[in-house]
């Protein structure tokens, strides 16, 4: 209830039948039913509850002497095995005993004490109530008692449309919440009327544990003081606006992070739908109405556990609004503040999610400060991420439902409100049981080895995030039982075309890529607090006519070539070879990851490291190199030669040629070219697999290295943001060209860099364009100077291309495969090199 005490009118009811239903058996009175028990006048509480039979039997008297006996202390400390496991049982006892019971009190005597259970107590004048009540003006059923949610810890009593109604402090209730003290009366205080004493103190336990919450407030008190000067040692400032969703838009000014047409945000928080509200809070934050914005106990279990959930509603707005809380500040002056929260393999780190953690704290209290829950709530509501591209509940509900949010209903709100910790993950495009038993039966047919079923065989994780989510707003007293199985059974309707949609009319992908860069350090936004804006205008560098060729030559090529030889995935990058501008970034055929962004192994194309390290050794490309079986290999060249100068051992990828050149320069001289050329992956070990791309790695990263050889050796500030627009300073997106300097954030200067030596890269340049004239690159000789690698690893499970045409100045990097690894035709290797040449001759 929304308050403790409900009010009613002074008029009467009248009488109503007993109601129908379960009916306890009638409770064992001392003194015979409806006579007076003798007690003294005043209730001996502590006896009471912990001494007598009516409180829960000798056991419970045994728990009550050890309050005052020494002797559970003397035996716990001093006796044997048993004799302490017993001390220690009554003590237990003791501290956590405390039992809720109801005293019916007239003319100054208790009449009835009555325990209280888990099931209604009626109480009336009739005699199948648990508390029979005969006194002057009780009804027949006056009253009942219960837990309005099985969580409580008190009771609720409530009139039962009784003729004299239930008084407190001479006020007339309809229905009050228990506590521990109250004294209720049946009818008029200006009658002699029973009254009902209500006594649950708390137990030691419990005690202590309110004792400790108290000295947790005032302790955070002094940490919430600190606060605001932790938004200056991590190079925050203040938070006085919160302003709309960041749009980005491509260089011709089409907006391209989200469908055309579909709203990002309702005009008021009453639009969205009361459940809605509702599963969001029992889902992210049950405490967000009444807490500081500072979810304290989550924030320590997230520590515990390295895992970068315990942030409440409040602390994930933070991130939202404010872009350093996220990324870290380069211009903190306690430089671990700005610990990526995640290691290289992208798993959380205990001293990053702490970071982030007290990144959040100061604005979180800002934002606490400055606006009510109300304006905060209605935030998250329009821009929380929600998969698939969408931002915000509105644009997510048109996409998955095709529906406004404020049609939504319990079962699909629950849904949208269990995207939240993995939006990618979570969604719908992600396949459901039948298509992976499917996919496993195809393997087992394929490879006549049985495999064991996967978990999400058994139940689709859509329909369990959402089940989940009802449990908890069953719990907190949202739904009530037959709601709750009325939503769980509600079928999840979704729109057909939602994840087609996604795929090929938005740019999803990209959007996260150009989110991650403004959020990085390579853009520095600094929020003036004078402002009254929010909004940023993020110009980007896609092509929308190159991005849409290249989503359309994926979608084509996986539906064509691709997926009947066993591929199902596919990803592409396209840049300015010059500038490193991206012009084209497709992370799949479906939006449930980024494989651009995805570790995989890259075959033969991380030769071009052990090639570029022999050339700075003075190795030349028609050098002899040895086909002799090295290392591991049990066999020498594929084309049976005893040697083969080192420009062919490229061309036609011969291993042997490539392991001769890694032991002649050395393994460690290959990861270190590696790694100049911009290759992050903490996985390179310094071994023969390294070698032959057996080691995985970024497709982004492989194209930027690919790149700096067609660049003549110099670096390429490879990016998808230029430029970005402070909309609370330019006011108009129709004038950003009469935009005052200040509202414009370009990005950080980025030094050029001679990596390779102008002769190296040359020499490197002219043996990536023989493998495509007669090698294994022969697929991508459709487009007239493409020069280019192959890499295909065991079975099938990655084809790569990676090449550039100096004449049109674009590099393109292609990946295919399955996300779980599953091996594909043998024919498949080829196919990488095909999908550049098709892409490429239309560019």
């Amino acid at each position: 209830m929304a308050a403790r005490e409900s009010e009613l009118p002074e008029s009467a009811g009248t009488d109503l039948p007993v109601p129908s239903g379960r009916t306890r058996a009638p409770h064992t009175r001392s003194g015979g039913e409806g006579q007076p028990q003798q007690h003294d006048d005043q209730p001996n509480h502590h006896g009471d509850a912990l001494g007598t039979a009516a409180s829960g039997g000798p056991g419970v008297a045994d728990a009550g002497r050890s309050l005052a006996d020494p002797s559970p202390w003397r035996e716990l400390l001093q006796g044997d095995g048993s004799s302490r496991l017993a001390a220690a049982q009554r003590l237990w006892r003791w501290a956590h005993h405390s039992t809720a019971r109801l005293e019916l009190w007239q003319g100054g005597q208790r009449l009835q004490a009555l325990p209280l259970g888990e099931e209604r107590v009626r109480i009336g004048r009739d005699p199948t109530c648990e508390l029979v009540a005969r006194g002057q003006g009780v009804s027949r059923v006056h009253a009942f008692v219960e837990k309005e949610r099985p969580r409580d810890r008190d009771w609720l009593l409530e009139d039962f449309n009784s003729a004299n109604g239930l008084y407190r402090h001479d006020r007339r209730l309809r229905a009050i919440g228990l506590r521990h003290g109250d004294e209720v009366q049946l009818g008029s205080p200006l009658r002699e009327a029973p009254s009902l004493r209500y006594h649950y103190p708390r137990s030691p336990w419990e005690q202590l544990v309110h004792g400790v919450g108290l000295a947790s407030l005032v302790g955070s008190g002094a940490v919430i003081g600190g606060l605001l000067l932790l938004s200056t040692i991590t190079g925050g400032s203040r938070v006085d606006f919160i302003g709309g969703p960041v749009k980005i838009v491509a260089a011709d000014g089409r907006r391209i992070d989200s469908r055309e047409g579909a709203a990002t945000a309702l005009p008021t928080l009453e639009d969205y739908p009361l459940v809605l509200r509702q599963a969001l809070l029992a889902s992210e934050d049950a405490r967000f109405g009444w807490n500081s914005g500072l979810d304290i106990g989550g924030t320590l279990r997230s520590l515990v556990r390295r895992s970068g959930g315990g942030s409440g509603l409040t602390q994930q707005v933070a991130r939202m609004v404010v872009p350093w809380v996220k990324s870290g500040n380069p211009q903190s002056i306690w430089p671990w503040v700005s610990t990526p929260e995640t290691d290289a393999n992208g798993d959380p780190t205990r001293w990053g999610v702490l970071a982030r953690k007290i990144r959040e704290l100061p604005v979180s209290w800002q934002l606490e400060t400055r606006f009510n829950k109300s304006e905060i709530l209605k935030l998250y509501l329009d821009r929380a991420f929600l998969g698939l591209g969408t931002e915000g509940f509105e644009q997510a509900s048109q996409l998955y439902f095709r529906k406004s949010a404020r049609q939504l209903n319990a079962s699909e709100a629950a849904y949208l409100v269990g995207l939240l910790p993995s939006p990618n993950g979570y969604n719908i495009c992600a396949p459901g049981p039948s298509e992976l038993r499917a996919r496993r039966l195809a393997r087992e047919q394929k490879t006549g080895r049985a495999e064991t079923p996967l978990p999400d065989e058994q139940v689709w994780t859509p329909k369990l995030r959402r089940d989940l989510v009802l449990r908890r707003m069953l719990e907190e007293g949202y739904l009530n039982r037959e709601q709750y199985r009325d939503a769980v059974r509600s079928p999840l309707i979704f729109d057909a075309a939602a994840c087609q949609q996604s795929r090929w009319v938005s740019y999803p992908f990209f959007s996260d890529y150009a989110m991650w860069e403004i959020e990085g350090q390579r853009f520095s936004l600094n929020i003036d607090p004078s402002r009254e804006g929010g909004n940023y205008h993020v110009v980007a560098t896609i092509d929308p006519e190159l991005q849409a060729l290249a989503q359309r030559s994926v979608q084509q090529f996986l539906e064509s070539e691709a997926r009947p030889l066993g591929v199902h995935q596919a990803a592409l990058i396209s840049l300015d070879l010059r500038t490193g501008k991206i012009l084209a970034y497709v992370g799949g055929g479906d939006y449930r990851f980024d494989r651009v962004q995805s570790l995989r192994q890259p075959g033969s194309t991380f030769k071009l490291f052990t090639y570029l390290a022999a050339l700075e050794q003075g190795v030349k490309p028609g050098d002899s190199m040895s086909c002799a079986p090295i290392f591991q290999l049990e066999s020498g060249c594929l084309r049976g030669e005893a040697a083969m100068s080192m420009s062919d051992g490229l061309a036609y990828s011969e291993n042997p040629v490539a392991l001769h050149l890694a032991d002649r320069v050395g393994f460690d001289e290959v990861i270190a070219m590696a790694r100049r050329l911009g290759i992050s992956s903490p996985h390179l070990q310094p071994d023969p697999s390294m070698v032959l791309g057996g080691n995985e790695v970024l497709l982004y990263e492989m194209a930027r290295a690919f790149a700096v050889v067609g660049n003549g050796g110099r670096t390429v500030p490879m990016h998808g943001v230029e430029r970005i627009y402070d909309l609370a300073i330019c006011r108009s997106e129709l004038a950003l060209n009469s935009c005052p300097s200040h509202g414009i954030f370009e990005p950080l200067p980025e030094k050029p860099q001679q990596l390779l030596a102008p002769e190296i890269a040359a020499q490197m340049d002219a043996m990536l364009r023989r493998a495509v004239e007669v090698g294994t690159g022969r697929n991508a000789a459709v487009v007239a100077d493409a020069r280019g690698k192959t890499g295909t690893t065991n079975d099938g499970r990655d084809a790569w291309f990676i090449g550039y045409s100096p004449s049109k100045g674009i590099l393109t990097g292609v990946w295919l495969g399955n996300d779980d690894s599953s091996p594909a035709e043998a024919s498949a290797g080829a196919l990488a090199a095909e999908l550049w040449g098709q892409f490429m001759r239309q560019v």
